[in-house]
């Protein structure tokens, strides 16, 4: 859900990047921060009908771990405000670290000197679709990833200049012509995965890997979650282990949940570099809680995608009847929609985190106790 913030906002600030206003990738940079999160908390607390602080992104600029740019009709950069046909070249970005704008800002020119065939978003053919930038702030350490439309292209000379400037370049294929920026790896040069440093954790993350994108806020959020949890947690939805062995100190037994075989891999690897034991499983959660058999968890930990829990999935986490849920949400209706769902449970505690500044974007952590 994107928040509907007020019209009646402020417009009293000035832009830091020049593309703002045609560019869809901020909407608030005119905005003071103050008003931007008391605008999102006030959202926030209408829709759960209760009053909801707010934690600020400590930076409202330079927050972003990963950063997808469109590449079409010969330009890098955002889709154009209210024009999803349409791409913003752009020469600068405030969302990211100063490594990935200085290498933004060289891009149309190595694209044009390696005459790289760039897609077409409206006939949906052409090579390059998408160039991704992901950054571990705490190594420094910086993955470049070029997706291309098929295995038949010329983009072999822009990932041998990107992996002279970045630790890992890979290239990637989604031949299909939906939307998505993930694609099969095809080609690594350099670094498989690079390292960021939560709660005095190291977690190795690959291309496709999730993890969150404020990497200025994360370690907040996750202490947050830290505070409540307790015994023995099940980690649905787990993704590489980032929340189950950053708070594995507060709790006895750790089980993740996860659908993806390469998120499973480095949430296993993850767990033996940091020394924590952990059981970790291929499976999806509706399919995992349909077969279950074991001692009822103290806490379940549930971090869906933004459609949230399946209703087959609530029903199941309500029979299930864990004596606490920690949802963490990137999605306030489907979020709303699913507290109503979980029948027998409280909401005890929320807490939102600006885990996205200058847009219309908000993340939740609640916690859920058993009545």
């Amino acid at each position: 859900m994107v928040l509907q913030l007020p019209d009646t906002l402020p417009r009293t600030a000035t832009p830091r990047c020049v593309h703002f206003g045609e560019c869809g990738g901020c909407a608030f940079q005119d905005v003071p921060y103050a008003d931007q999160l008391a605008a999102k908390a006030e959202q926030v607390s209408r829709t759960l009908s209760r009053t909801v602080g707010i934690v600020p992104s400590p930076e409202p600029y330079g927050y972003r771990h990963r950063m997808d740019y469109v590449v079409a009709f010969g330009k890098v950069g955002l889709r154009k405000r209210g024009d999803a046909k349409s791409v913003v070249g752009l020469s600068e970005c405030h969302l990211v670290q100063p490594r990935v704008a200085s290498v933004l800002a060289s891009l149309h020119e190595w694209i044009r000197e390696f005459e790289i065939d760039t897609y077409n978003l409206v006939t949906k053919s052409g090579d390059l679709r998408y160039l991704t930038f992901r950054q571990a702030f705490s190594s420094d350490q910086l993955m470049a990833i070029a997706v291309t439309a098929s295995e038949n292209s010329g983009v072999e000379p822009l990932l041998a200049r990107l992996a002279t400037v970045c630790e890992s370049a890979v290239w990637s294929i989604q031949p299909r012509t939906g939307d998505t920026s993930v694609g099969v790896v095809h080609r690594i040069i350099g670094a498989e995965t690079i390292v960021q440093n939560v709660r005095g954790r190291e977690f190795r993350i690959s291309p496709n890997a999730f993890f969150q994108n404020n990497l200025l806020l994360v370690d907040s959020m996750f202490d947050f979650i830290a505070e409540h949890a307790r015994g023995f947690t099940l980690d649905l939805f787990c993704g590489l282990g980032a929340i189950g062995i950053s708070v594995s100190d507060r709790i006895d037994r750790l089980v993740g949940v996860e659908v993806f075989e390469e998120n499973i891999r480095l949430a296993r690897i993850n767990a033996e570099q940091n020394g924590v034991q952990a059981d970790f499983i291929h499976d999806n959660a509706n399919h995992f809680l349909a077969f279950y058999d074991g001692p009822v968890p103290d806490t379940v930990v549930v971090d869906p995608p933004r459609s949230g829990l399946a209703p087959k999935v609530t029903r199941k986490l309500v029979r299930l009847g864990a004596k606490r849920i920690i949802y963490v949400s990137c999605n306030l209706r489907s979020f709303a929609e699913d507290l109503d769902a979980l029948e027998g449970y409280r909401l005890r505690e929320v807490l939102a985190f600006d885990m996205f500044p200058q847009t219309p974007h908000v993340e939740t952590v609640a916690l859920l106790e058993r009545e």
